[in-house]
């Protein structure tokens, strides 16, 4: 193992674990951002109080993966100028725009929109509040656009001019409208929302088995299901349209993975030697796997993820009886980040041994320095990942299993009201404790509001 291949596994740890919190970010933030609108739209007082309660469990979840999300994208950062000097020397007035924005709209807009809506539950409006979740919302789907136009232009590099050794950008037009970073992305958004329902799935049903805040998780455990399976249909339909475009922009991965061998094999090695120059071009044939692997879970929790949903239903029968069906939905939640590794190795490793496709391979892209030091950065890095993964899951099962009663965003009484201008201080608290008090009854204090599907 070289300096380059050691910068390549570090990038692959690094990377894949910081995916792995944004996707489960951006999956939640739109839950709790369509939750609020409910309840915010609700016009009974106690079912407004329910939603309430809703946003502030979910929400608190979501924080805490997008407050471990936002270190671990900070020791991402350090990479770019640790490891890769050569990719910002050449490309850097490529991607450094939108890198720039992307770092100006995650770690100040969204930042900023998330806290005050975390302490704002008592502070501000309702109006206001739901607003600012949906700026939330917004401005991190818009981060996740700026990076993907960095890594579309990765993969297929258009609109700029490298003919004197550093590229410069001739068509923001053509890098912003590039079919790499578009199909990437409608293929994102349904993974996203399918590993939100997957998540809002397996807590509820975690809950429901043991019969534990039935009225609260009833619901949830339906819209989870729905929502996993129709996150699950746009990815599989996105991820084969994209499919078909590969081959126009990068012929050797989509040989590769699609399986060809012999003649298949060789006339594509040969076509990229002329294109490139001599040598071996095509990315590592394992690539296959994850690539096989990603469509083979796809399909299956397209199959299997929305019965879940259906232990939702209403009948006299406890829901902890529906064992098959509750047990199925905490089962399906490691596929779904199973799934999200294998596509991301799958876009990465196959654009191997290109950092910038076709421009700049990943010898030239790395920084010159030393095997020892990279090997420290290595360590240093990747620990510090792990422990976040670490806490974060830890985190994450600590508040999950304490359900609505440790919910700590906002507060007992704090349940802006869609018409009350001071955060639904009085009448919201009342709502909040009867809302409480009919969840641990057993009784839905949404009933008629809260069992319809949020999607």
């Amino acid at each position: 193992m070289n300096t380059a291949d050691l910068a390549r596994l570090q990038f692959s740890v690094t990377a894949g674990l910081h995916f792995l919190f944004v996707s489960l970010t951006l999956g939640l933030v739109t839950v709790v951002a369509v939750t609020q609108t409910r309840a915010a739209l609700a016009r009974d007082p106690e079912a407004r109080a329910t939603g309430m309660l809703r946003v502030r469990f979910w929400g608190g979840l979501y924080v805490v993966n997008y407050a471990l999300g936002i270190i671990s994208g900070i020791v991402q950062e350090f990479q770019f100028g640790l490891n890769w000097s050569g990719l910002t020397h050449t490309m850097g007035n490529v991607i450094g725009a939108p890198m720039a924005i992307e770092t100006i709209v995650a770690f100040f807009l969204e930042s900023t929109f998330l806290g005050m809506w975390a302490f704002g539950f008592r502070r501000l409006s309702a109006r206001a509040h739901l607003v600012l979740i949906w700026l939330v919302a917004l401005t991190a789907y818009a981060s996740a656009f700026w990076i993907m136009v960095v890594n579309g232009f990765m993969q297929n590099p258009v609109g700029h001019d490298a003919g004197d050794g550093t590229a410069r950008v001739t068509d923001w037009g053509a890098i912003l409208t590039n079919e790499a970073t578009w199909y990437a992305l409608a293929h994102i958004a349904g993974a996203v929302a399918l590993l939100a329902g997957l998540f809002l799935a397996a807590v509820s049903a975690a809950h429901l088995r043991r019969d534990h805040e039935v009225a609260f998780f009833r619901p949830t455990l339906a819209q989870g299901g729905v929502l996993a399976a129709a996150g699950a249909f746009v990815t599989v339909v996105a991820g084969g349209v994209h499919l078909v475009a590969l081959e126009g922009y990068q012929p050797e991965k989509y040989v590769v993975m699609m399986g060809e061998t012999g003649p298949a094999l060789d006339e594509a090695r040969a076509a990229a030697a002329e294109r490139y120059g001599p040598g071996d071009w095509l990315p590592p044939e394992w690539v296959g796997i994850p690539s096989l692997l990603m469509l083979i879970i796809g399909v299956f929790l397209l199959l299997l993820a929305w019965i879940p949903a259906t232990a939702a239903r209403r009948s006299d029968a406890p829901l902890s009886r529906r064992r098959f069906r509750l047990g199925l939905a905490t089962k399906l939640l490691p596929f779904g980040f199973i799934a999200l590794v294998c596509g991301w190795l799958s876009r990465e490793v196959g654009r191997q041994p290109w950092a910038v496709h076709g421009e700049l391979t990943v010898e030239q892209a790395v920084s010159d320095v030393s095997f020892g030091a990279m090997l420290a950065t290595f360590a240093a890095l990747t620990g510090v990942l792990l422990v976040l993964a670490l806490v974060d899951g830890a985190l994450l099962s600590h508040y999950a299993r304490l359900g609505p009663a440790g919910a700590f965003i906002g507060g007992p009484d704090m349940f802006p009201g869609p018409d009350d201008p001071d955060g639904g201080k009085e009448a919201g608290g009342a709502s909040g404790r009867r809302a409480a008090g009919s969840a641990a009854s057993g009784r839905d204090p949404g009933d008629g509001v809260d069992v319809h599907l949020t999607y």
